[in-house]
């Protein structure tokens, strides 16, 4: 019997552990590249949601220009739509009339008033609309009026912004 334990004895000497592979100078860049589309992503949605001020005072006109600056365009196919500092709409008809809208809803009818009564007898008129935005109002109001003309059938469009209204 004691030579028995003798060889147990030795077997458990023998037993070796693997030893533990040290770190490589490698790194892992998943992690890195996750984080980095959660900020993107991050930033796309905070920004796209800021009420900020979107338009800067335009740039003078160069006096170079053909065009003098105060020349007012032709009024018999143009509708204006003022945007005020408070977001509301003032629709100003091809005749002088004017109308106030507080939503889209209510720009949409009245831009599609104003569109009849310029193309009254006439066909296929191209008809512009001036937009012209406080510079206060944010820009989701201008979006909006360019919309409804879009869809009142308004074939041209121009946006400028005022520091006041007359």
């Amino acid at each position: 019997m004691s030579g028995s334990t003798f060889e147990q004895e030795e077997e458990l000497e023998q037993v070796t552990f693997a030893k533990k592979e040290l770190p490589k100078d490698d790194m892992d860049m998943t992690p890195m590249v996750d984080v980095t589309f959660l900020l993107l992503i991050f930033f796309m949605i905070t920004a796209s949601f800021s009420s900020e001020k979107v338009f800067e005072k335009p740039p003078p006109m160069a006096e170079s220009s053909n065009k003098p600056p105060d020349t007012p365009p032709d009024q018999s196919d143009t509708v204006r739509v003022q945007i005020d500092e408070f977001n509301a709409y003032t629709i100003i008809f091809s005749t002088g009339d004017e109308r106030e809208a507080s939503s889209k809803q209510d720009l949409l009818l009245a831009l599609g008033e104003a569109r009849a009564e310029a193309t009254s007898g006439k066909e296929d008129e191209v008809l512009k609309l001036l937009i012209d935005a406080h510079e206060e109002c944010i820009h989701a109001s201008i979006v909006a009026a360019l919309d409804a003309g879009r869809e009142a059938g308004f074939g041209s469009f121009s946006v400028s912004v005022v520091e006041e209204f007359e």
